[in-house]
């Protein structure tokens, strides 16, 4: 069985297997029918992260931006096989680290049953289904350019 020391995370775009996302997406309770075209253009509009095993992909999360104020979370998955290391959340902290959201204060997310791994990572409930969490740092990081 493979170890956590060995699953590499990239938000490098190219790198994305549309074909395994999209086939684990596409049965989501949360992609509501959303076609291939659908997801294809969301990935495009969206700063993602991957994780990968071997060369194979095996977790995405991807985030929606406006790069300044606000992002959303969406399409969080890690493979059955893969579950329970931490990976969901190494995604999650490669997207909040990426250079080009350091000024973003305020992040979103929906979650039906995932709650306790977004409390981890400074997620709050607003209600049983949004979930917000401040980044105080955003304040203290200089203007973009």
């Amino acid at each position: 069985m493979q170890n956590q020391s060995q699953i590499d995370i990239s938000c490098d775009q190219n790198r994305i297997d549309l074909d395994y996302c999209y086939g684990f997406i596409g049965q989501s309770y949360w992609s509501m029918n959303r076609s291939r075209a659908e997801f294809e253009k969301s990935v495009e509009k969206s700063l993602c992260a991957g994780a990968y095993c071997a060369g194979q992909q095996v977790g995405f999360a991807r985030v929606v931006t406006d790069h300044i104020s606000i992002a959303y979370i969406a399409d969080v998955f890690v493979d059955e096989a893969f579950r329970r290391r931490g990976i969901a959340a190494e995604l999650l902290n490669a997207l909040h680290d990426h250079a080009d959201m350091r000024r973003v204060k305020r992040w979103m997310l929906a979650t039906r049953d995932m709650h306790a791994v977004y409390r981890t990572l400074g997620y709050r409930e607003i209600d049983d289904l949004m979930m917000m969490r401040i980044n105080e740092d955003a304040i203290s990081h200089p203007p973009l350019k």
